[in-house]
């Protein structure tokens, strides 16, 4: 038990801002109909570049048995909302070993407009047989003037996580922080990168979990988007699982 709990956990972390792969789902989500902004958005945040059909190509580097994984995803709406752009990601993801079947699906990021970056969380699937429900909270990165002072951003995401029958309560508190640039290189090339931590204690009082510390860290280059991030893996294989960018195609 104690273990699915822990499947289910490390989905949410490598949910949580760093776009590597969870686990997949039964089916995949129907992608949205495509719209375009009504004013120029590329610039709208130093994270990522806003634009329809900009695409990303990553690739995923898993323990075993998951192994590499390439995940694509492409900005198929992008839709101002009052200060805000909403903006929907279909992502695919190909397993290369085949342990497990490619699927597909869609999540939805919120620009606003001081820099700072919101990701609401659904209902997420994984392999374990856990159901992760986010009940309520959303994780937020710092606004532009946030990262460059090193100012975090905190917050408490509430969660139930059912698994072998019974239903847990969840907590997941974050600290989310700008530690300046660096040079990064992955395959994709080499760039100068916005550093992102990301730091998570996971409470499930009923499983004797009690602040379980998950600590990831997100590179992204301006006007590139995210170029490399790293999660330790929570099974205890002592390795972590990166993902690094192969290719960027801007869109129109």
């Amino acid at each position: 038990m104690k273990r699915t709990l822990i499947v289910a956990v490390a989905a949410i972390a490598l949910l949580a801002g760093c776009s590597s792969a969870p686990a997949p789902s039964p089916s995949g989500s129907p992608a949205p109909e495509a719209s375009a902004p009504a004013e120029d958005l590329s610039g709208v945040s130093v994270y990522y570049p806003v634009a329809l059909g900009n695409t990303w190509t990553y690739q995923i580097n898993n323990p075993d048995p998951v192994g590499v994984v390439i995940q694509t995803e492409t900005m198929s709406a992008v839709t101002p909302d009052g200060d805000d752009v909403r903006v929907m990601i279909d992502r695919s993801f190909r397993y290369e070993n085949g342990a497990y079947p490619d699927f597909t699906d869609s999540v939805e990021y919120v620009f606003h407009a001081d820099g700072s970056l919101s990701v609401p969380y659904q209902s997420i699937p994984d392999t374990s047989g856990a159901q992760v429900t986010i009940k309520s909270g959303e994780f937020l990165w710092p606004s532009t003037a946030e990262f460059e002072a090193g100012t975090p951003k905190t917050g408490v995401i509430e969660a139930t996580i059912e698994a072998d029958g019974s239903t847990f309560d969840q907590a997941i508190s974050f600290t989310i922080t700008g530690h300046g640039v660096e040079e990064v290189t992955v395959p994709g090339g080499t760039f100068q990168a916005r550093k992102l931590t990301q730091d998570m204690l996971i409470s499930i009082p009923s499983a004797g979990l009690d602040g379980l510390p998950i600590n990831a860290t997100v590179w992204l280059a301006e006007g590139v988007g995210q170029v490399r991030s790293e999660v330790p893996d929570l099974l205890g294989s002592g390795t972590s699982v990166t993902v690094e960018l192969l290719k960027f195609t801007p869109g129109s």
